[in-house]
């Protein structure tokens, strides 16, 4: 462990045979590219004064119209052989020189980019150091495992120069990472042959015995000698289920819920077309609701007002847990406080209700039906929009103001205590809201499991949490 290299390092600098050493590990990177696109290099090479960086008044260098880039053959850059891209004036002695026909590799760009987005209009600038500040750095970057021994890391170097230039006032780019999973597919492959080694990816299941069997191989191969694994979907596998294929079945909304509702966000998803018809089933719930809704009648003459606080209770608790959930990407959790919602309203107000026994409050469905097309708008978007213009108003949901819970319409009548004795947990009790001290004592004492495990002891001490807990310490 790291304890025992320290206390070795320590006695080898002690007895004089050895210094300790930090040793960093780092992927060199060429910045320059032998190929037609990318950032040219703003070089010039100049027999007499070497290489002179491009004037500022004559940025950027824009790489030339052509009709064919493939490479050169000879190892140059195919802007190597336009001359009239090649040859120019050195701005120290204006002699003939040579332009650096390199580019820059694609991280040049894309170690940067972020900030250009704050004023990507600007002609004088990369941006205006005012909108940088105001709009970076980056809260939440969203991106795959690889990205942080690339781009990550590269958008790092830059930024800590510009930071040393005083171009950015933070030396760090991105505040909160966050990696998402990847789709996997149940994909057929075989056994390795003798002397063949897998062609499995890192992190696919199974990488050092299995290979993938390309689709022009499946029909071909033994059956009974196919083995099935969970791997990335990969065009290269040939096990790639396009979007465009799922969208027209079911709808972008649908497959859009079904991947956020499926796993946690940074877990892989395992593919499945029953996964999907699901999401698509209560996509179409929610739509048949809502149509519903908006034929409400609106003088129902006397509503359930027990069931009214009910469903109110619920939208707001949902408004609370959906909102906290989005912000912390738990966007599976989200969805499955929407569905429990879904699930009430239709207990509340059936889509099929006799108009004549409809208990429903015109005023709680008018509520549920807004609040419930905008918590629905980050999972469906295409039907929040329909919606939401059903209901006459204007613009898209992403314009309107996110809902609002209130705390105290949200708040349960009554809350589960959990009951200890000794420090165990015994049995758990159901509590008003807001109980006091006193009460929430007499509740667990008065539990009938407690109270026969407290039989024959004395009961030395009461420590309660309100709506939270009780501990009995007893002998």
């Amino acid at each position: 462990d790291r304890e025992t290299v320290r206390k070795v390092i320590h006695w080898l600098e002690q007895h004089g045979v050895g210094v300790g050493r930090v040793n960093y590990r780092l992927r060199d990177w060429l910045i320059s590219r032998q190929r037609y696109w990318g950032a040219p290099i703003p070089i010039i090479h100049c027999p007499s004064c070497g290489e002179v960086p491009v004037p500022e008044s004559d940025l950027p260098v824009l790489l030339p119209d052509v009709e064919h880039y493939q490479p050169s053959g000879t190892g140059e850059s195919p802007l190597a052989a336009i001359p009239e891209f090649v040859h120019a004036t050195c701005p120290v002695c204006r002699g003939a020189a040579r332009r650096e026909t390199d580019t820059m590799g694609g991280f040049a760009c894309s170690s940067w980019y972020f900030l250009r987005f704050a004023d990507p209009h600007n002609q004088n600038a990369f941006a205006d150091r005012r909108l940088v500040d105001y709009w970076l750095p980056v809260d939440t970057y969203v991106g795959g495992a690889e990205h942080a021994v690339m781009h990550l890391l590269y958008a790092r170097f830059w930024t800590k120069v510009m930071y040393d230039a005083g171009l950015v006032s933070f030396a760090e780019p991105f505040s909160r990472l966050r990696n998402q999973g990847t789709v996997l597919a149940y994909t057929p492959g075989r056994r390795p042959r003798h002397g063949e080694s897998s062609n499995a990816e890192e992190g696919d299941e199974g990488i050092v015995d299995w290979i993938v069997l390309r689709p022009e191989e499946r029909d071909s191969f033994p059956p009974d000698q196919i083995v099935y694994r969970w791997v990335k979907m990969s065009k290269s596998k040939g096990n790639v289920v396009t979007p465009d294929e799922i969208a027209e079945r079911y709808g972008a909304d649908s497959l859009r819920l079904y991947l956020l509702f499926v796993a946690p966000f940074e877990d892989n998803v395992q593919w499945s077309d029953e996964g999907v018809h699901g999401a698509h089933r209560f996509a179409s719930r929610v739509w048949r609701w809502c149509v519903s809704a908006m034929q409400a009648r609106k003088g129902v003459e006397s509503p359930d007002a027990a069931r009214g606080v009910r469903v109110r209770r619920k939208l707001h608790q949902t408004i609370e847990k959906v909102t906290a959930d989005i912000e912390e990407f738990r966007f599976n959790t989200a969805a499955a406080a929407l569905m429990e919602l879904v699930n009430e309203l239709y207990l509340y107000r059936p889509v099929d209700v006799d108009p004549q026994a409809d208990a429903s409050d015109p005023a709680i469905v008018a509520e549920a039906l807004e609040t419930l097309v905008l918590l629905i708008a980050p999972f469906m978007p295409h039907m929040a929009d329909e919606l939401w213009h059903r209901l006459g108003r204007e613009g898209s949901t992403y314009k309107a103001r996110w809902p609002r819970h209130d705390p105290v319409i949200a708040a349960d009548d009554q809350v589960t205590v959990v009951v200890q004795v000794n420090g165990k947990l015994r049995d758990r009790v159901q509590v008003a809201s807001g109980a006091s001290e006193e009460e929430t004592r007499s509740a667990a004492l008065a539990s009938p499991r407690i109270a026969e495990l407290l039989a024959g002891q004395t009961v030395r001490k009461v420590i309660v949490v309100p709506g939270r807990l009780v501990n009995v310490v007893a002998n």
